[in-house]
C-alpha cells in the first residue's frame, strides 16, 4: 500500500553526485531538487502515521472498553519509533489526519514535491476552524496563490504572506465565522510571566493585534530614545525599554558613558498612543466584508477593521502626482502609496512591516544632478527593511525592476517577489492596475466618517433585532441578570 519509491526517483543517485567540484549554480539546483523529495518522503512518513491511526482506532472501538485513546496509542509508538515525546508525536498525527480527512489538494502538491512540510504546517494551520463543507473552496483558491506560478522566477507564497492569502479567503466565505472566532480568541487574551535560566524570566501573552502593534511600536520608540553612542545591540534597547514602561519612564536611559550624551536632545514625549497603520478600502468602511490589511500583522476581517477604524484617524490615500520631484526623499503622500501597494518589505519571503522598511531607489538617485536619474517615484522605488536593503546595496545580488520586481542571486538565478500588502496580497496584478484600484476608492474624511456612522447603526439594529427575536420566543429559559440589552452607545 505504501512504497518508499522516492529513491527510485534519483535522491540516492543525486546525494552521491554531489562533489567538490560542483559549481554555484549545481548546488543550488541540487538544494532545490532534495528539498523537493524532502517534501515527497514527508508527505509518505504521514501517510503511514494517518494509516496506523486508522488501524489504532478501529481496533480500539472493536475491544469496547479501553483505559487509553487510540491517539495515546498511537502517539507511543511514534515516540519511541521516532525518538520524539507524545507533543511532537501528537502533532504529527493531526497533521497526518488532516492530510487525510481535510486537505486532499495539499497532500497531492506535497506528494509532486511543490509543497514542503513547513508551509503544509501553515496551510493546516490558517484552516483549523474552517467547517467541512467549505475547505474543499478554501483550499483550491488558496493553493491557487500559494504554490508558485508557472511563469520564469515566479515564487510560492510562504510564512505570514501565506497565512494573509489563507485568511482573506476565509474571511470573504465565510465572515460571520471569522468574527467569531476573533471574539473567542479575544476572550482568551492572557500575559503570562514564568521563571526561566540564568536569573530571567520569559513573557508569553495573546492580545489583540493592534494592542500588539502599538506596543511594539512604543518598544521600538523607547530603544530609539538612546545617542547613537550606545553599545547595546536594538534587541537589548527594546528588553530594557520594557522595563522603562514598568517604571513610568518615558526612555531608555543611554549607557553610552560620555559626559557630553546628546541624549536629552533625543528624548520626546510619550503621552501620544504609537502610530499603528491599518489599510482597508471604502467599501469596507461602509460596512463590505472585504479584509483590511493591518501593518506589521496582516489581514483582518472586516468588521474587526471598523472597530479598530472607530476610535482612529481615518485619511484617504492619494495617488502621487505625476510631476517628477527632484528631492531624494519621497514626500508624505508618495511614501504612503509606496508602503501601501507594498504592504512590507518587497524582498522574498520577508515579513517586516511597511513602515519599518527603507524606501530604495532602483536606479540611484543623482544627487549632483537630480533631474538626469534616479527619479524618486512609484516606479522607481521599492520597500526593503534596512537588512535586504543592506543586502540589496552589497553588490552580492541584483534588483531589476522592468515589468515587475525581479531579483537576481549571485548564482545567477532569478526570482520574482509576490506582493504581501492589501492590494496586492495573493496576486500578480500591475502596478499600474493596483494603482488605479486604490485610487478609485478614495474618498473625504466626512465621508468615512458618515459611512462608519451607518455602518455602526447597522451593527447595532441587527443586534437589537435579534434580541427581540429572543425575547418573542416561547419557551425560553429565564435568568436573574440584567437584560441582554445593547452596549450604551
Amino acid at each position: 500500500m505504501f512504497d518508499t519509491g522516492v529513491f527510485d526517483r534519483g535522491v540516492r543517485e543525486t546525494v552521491c553526485c554531489l562533489a567538490d567540484g560542483e559549481s554555484d549554480v549545481g548546488l543550488v539546483e541540487l538544494m532545490t531538487d532534495l528539498h523537493r523529495s524532502e517534501a515527497v518522503v514527508a508527505e509518505r512518513k504521514l501517510a503511514v502515521i494517518a494509516e496506523l491511526f486508522v488501524r489504532r482506532t478501529t481496533e480500539v472501538e472493536s475491544d469496547g472498553a479501553w483505559t487509553s485513546t487510540a491517539h495515546e496509542v498511537v502517539e507511543a509508538e511514534i515516540g519511541a519509533a521516532l525518538t520524539m515525546g507524545r507533543a511532537a508525536a501528537g502533532r504529527l498525527i493531526g497533521l497526518g489526519m488532516s492530510l487525510r480527512t481535510r486537505l486532499h489538494a495539499t497532500r497531492e502538491a506535497m506528494a509532486r514535491g511543490d509543497l514542503d512540510l513547513y508551509r503544509v504546517r501553515l496551510i493546516e494551520d490558517a484552516t483549523a476552524n474552517v467547517s467541512d463543507d467549505r475547505i474543499g473552496e478554501v483550499e483550491h483558491q488558496l493553493l491557487e496563490q500559494v504554490l508558485a506560478p508557472p511563469r520564469s522566477g515566479g515564487t510560492g507564497l510562504t510564512g505570514r504572506r501565506l497565512t494573509n492569502a489563507a485568511n482573506r479567503i476565509i474571511a470573504r466565505l465565510d465572515p460571520a465565522g471569522v468574527r467569531a472566532k476573533r471574539e473567542k480568541a479575544q476572550a482568551d487574551r492572557f500575559v503570562g510571566v514564568c521563571a526561566a535560566e540564568d536569573g530571567m524570566c520569559r513573557i508569553l501573552g495573546s492580545i489583540p493585534a493592534v494592542r500588539g502593534r502599538a506596543f511594539d511600536a512604543r518598544l521600538r520608540e523607547l530603544a530609539n530614545t538612546v545617542c547613537p553612542k550606545d553599545l547595546r545591540t536594538y534587541e537589548q534597547r527594546r528588553a530594557d525599554g520594557l522595563s522603562a514602561l514598568i517604571d513610568g519612564a518615558g526612555f531608555v536611559h543611554c549607557e553610552c558613558g560620555r559626559v557630553d550624551c546628546g541624549q536629552d536632545s533625543r528624548l520626546a514625549t510619550t503621552a501620544r498612543k504609537p502610530l499603528v497603520h491599518l489599510i482597508m478600502l471604502d467599501a469596507t468602511l461602509a460596512g463590505g466584508d472585504e479584509p483590511a490589511y493591518l501593518d506589521g500583522y496582516g489581514i483582518v476581517d472586516a468588521a474587526h477593521a471598523r472597530e479598530i477604524a472607530a476610535d482612529a484617524e481615518v485619511e484617504p490615500v492619494r495617488a502621487p502626482s505625476s510631476v517628477l520631484p527632484t528631492t531624494y526623499r519621497p514626500g508624505a503622500v508618495l511614501d504612503t502609496w509606496m508602503r501601501v501597494l507594498a504592504g512590507g518589505c518587497e524582498w522574498l519571503h520577508c515579513d517586516v512591516a511597511a513602515w519599518n522598511t527603507d524606501l530604495d531607489h532602483h536606479r540611484p538617485f543623482d544627487h549632483s544632478d537630480p533631474a538626469t536619474g534616479g527619479p524618486t517615484v512609484a516606479g522607481n522605488m521599492t520597500a526593503f527593511c534596512r537588512n535586504h536593503h543592506r543586502l540589496k546595496h552589497s553588490g552580492h545580488w541584483a534588483v531589476t525592476a522592468d515589468g515587475g520586481i525581479e531579483l537576481v542571486a549571485p548564482t545567477g538565478h532569478r526570482y520574482r517577489p509576490r506582493s504581501s500588502g492589501l492590494v496586492g496580497v495573493g496576486s500578480d496584478h500591475a502596478a499600474g492596475s493596483d494603482h488605479a484600484a486604490v485610487a478609485a476608492r478614495r474618498r473625504t474624511r466626512a465621508q468615512n466618517r458618515a459611512a462608519r456612522i451607518r455602518a455602526e447603526r447597522r451593527r447595532r439594529q441587527a443586534h437589537l433585532d435579534a434580541v427581540r427575536h429572543r425575547r418573542a420566543t416561547p419557551n425560553r429559559s429565564s435568568g436573574t441578570g440584567a437584560p441582554d440589552e445593547p452596549a450604551p452607545f
